[in-house]
């Protein structure tokens, strides 16, 4: 999630101005109008070698933009292999991208100092990363008067900080091995959780001390962690539940987990629903409000 504000350029000090009033002008008309004019072109990241791409943006409610992406790789030829008979069922040229779908909201209040960009994610990449990249890079040349600043905002560090800790789960790459009667088996993830005791949560403390390799693998009694794992955990707080993703050191803190890998994508009324929560919980924090009409699909109206 990443926080936009606005202000007058080189003088932040001097004044500052609504997202839904620029001027004169409304950031959700000029995100979306600049998002529908995108090509593929456009956001092709040559150095990375990464592509993503606009399949749609519409006005999802009154003030609320979604943006449906393609995001990939390319540059390095391959076999399309199927996973279950092990056969080619075509090649990929370097100028080719195995795609995931990924989608992106824009959260523009009526009244208030600040909107809110959040990105979904998946195993292809955050395509909504890359667009907001491009989108500031399009407005700081779109006005000569104001200036748009996009912060990370850790909603989940906010969240777990006033949360109970339920469940550790280190989640590692299980091996491949021969077992009796010259059985081969092919292990994929393997997970190790530790609850606490019935009725009963972790120490808050033990949250910030994860990231060690030593504490995880006394939480979950094993010998070795390796670098690649994964770490998740599980928080309770105000009659609510959410599965946070760990960052390790240098990456992004903590993100919420909306699905399970193998679990079905999101339908867009719940994704919409469980962003809408995040935004009025920041919002709370900060004295303003958002409004549910805001957020409310346009095909309801």
């Amino acid at each position: 999630m990443s926080e936009l504000t606005f202000h007058r350029k080189y003088k932040p000090a001097e004044q500052t101005y609504a997202p839904a009033a620029l001027e004169g002008e409304d950031l959700l008309d000029i995100f979306i109008d600049w998002a529908k004019a995108l090509k593929p072109t456009d956001t092709r990241n040559i150095k990375r070698q990464t592509w993503v791409s606009v399949a749609e943006v519409r006005r999802y409610a009154d003030r609320v933009a979604l943006v449906e992406l393609r995001v990939g790789a390319y540059g390095e030829p391959g076999d399309i292999v199927n996973i279950e008979t092990g056969d080619s069922d075509g090649i990929i040229d370097d100028n080719q991208a195995p795609t995931g779908e990924n989608r992106a909201l824009l959260y523009v209040p009526e009244t208030g100092e600040a909107a809110y960009f959040l990105s979904e994610g998946s195993s292809r990449g955050i395509g909504g990363s890359d667009i907001l990249r491009h989108f500031r890079s399009y407005f700081s040349k779109y006005t000569d008067q104001i200036t748009m600043n996009a912060d990370s905002v850790t909603e989940g560090e906010a969240w777990a900080a006033a949360a109970h800790l339920t469940e550790v789960e280190v989640r590692v790459q299980g091996r491949s091995a021969d077992i009796a009667d010259g059985v081969s088996v092919n292990v994929g993830k393997v997970s190790h959780i530790a609850r606490p005791e019935k009725k009963q949560w972790f120490s808050g403390k033990l949250l910030k001390s994860l990231e060690q390799e030593q504490v995880l693998r006394q939480i979950v009694a094993i010998d070795e962690v390796p670098d690649d794992r994964e770490v998740y955990v599980t928080l309770e707080h105000g009659g609510r539940t959410k599965k946070l993703l760990l960052g390790i050191q240098g990456s992004p803190a903590i993100r919420e987990v909306l699905n399970e890998a193998d679990e079905g994508t999101l339908d867009t009324k719940t994704l919409v629903q469980r962003c809408t929560e995040r935004v009025s919980d920041l919002c709370s924090r900060k004295g303003a409000t958002w409004q549910a009409a805001w957020s409310r699909p346009i095909s309801e109206e």
